[in-house]
């Protein structure tokens, strides 16, 4: 748990548990100790119904200016219930879902820009026209303006990533024709 509260800062005991997939008892015991031992520290958060727990090493940056493209595998967004608590984004992976029940695509990647999730996209590698594929470009709530050039920037570096020539954006979401433009 203490590795876990080190990669996520602040947590709530299920964020901890989670992050290695550990039973409810044993890590209920291990986290009574960590706090006796001053390895993690009883925080409230805002906004948040359950006690969180800060690792004391944990530091709050002035500035987040981080822009990525994250797998919906990656630890950040994995456990779902953490990421609507901490982002405001409901993150559910479409792929199992019908492709007319669908909301955002079948293989979405959200964007974070700075600390919070601003867009997703539905992205395919289509390699005979050495293209990565917008399927569907879909902007967040609180998006600003210069989500669109940040984020035609990551898609720019996974077609280099990838040994793709060139970004394709289709008309498909909200975002599509800005991301368009300065693709």
């Amino acid at each position: 748990m203490k590795i876990a509260a080190r990669a996520m800062g602040v947590a709530t005991e299920r964020d901890l548990r989670d992050y290695f997939r550990l039973p409810v008892g044993d890590a209920k015991v291990r986290l009574a100790e960590l706090v006796e031992a001053g390895d993690l520290l009883p925080v409230t958060v805002k906004g948040w119904r359950e006690p969180a727990y800060l690792d004391p090493a944990a530091r709050t940056p002035r500035r987040v200016e981080a822009h990525a493209l994250l797998s919906p595998f990656d630890n950040l967004i994995w456990f779902r219930e953490r990421t609507e608590r901490m982002f405001g984004v409901r993150f559910r992976i479409e792929i199992y879902t019908p492709a007319e029940k669908r909301q955002h695509g079948y293989y979405v990647l959200p964007f974070l820009e700075g600390d919070a999730i601003t867009a997703r996209v539905d992205l395919k590698a289509d390699r005979k026209a050495s293209a990565l594929l917008v399927q569907a470009a879909h902007a967040e709530p609180w998006a600003t303006g210069e989500a669109p050039e940040r984020l035609a920037a990551e898609l720019k570096l996974m077609a280099g990533w990838l040994g793709l020539d060139r970004v394709q954006v289709q008309s498909k979401g909200d975002l599509a024709a800005a991301l368009g433009e300065v693709v």
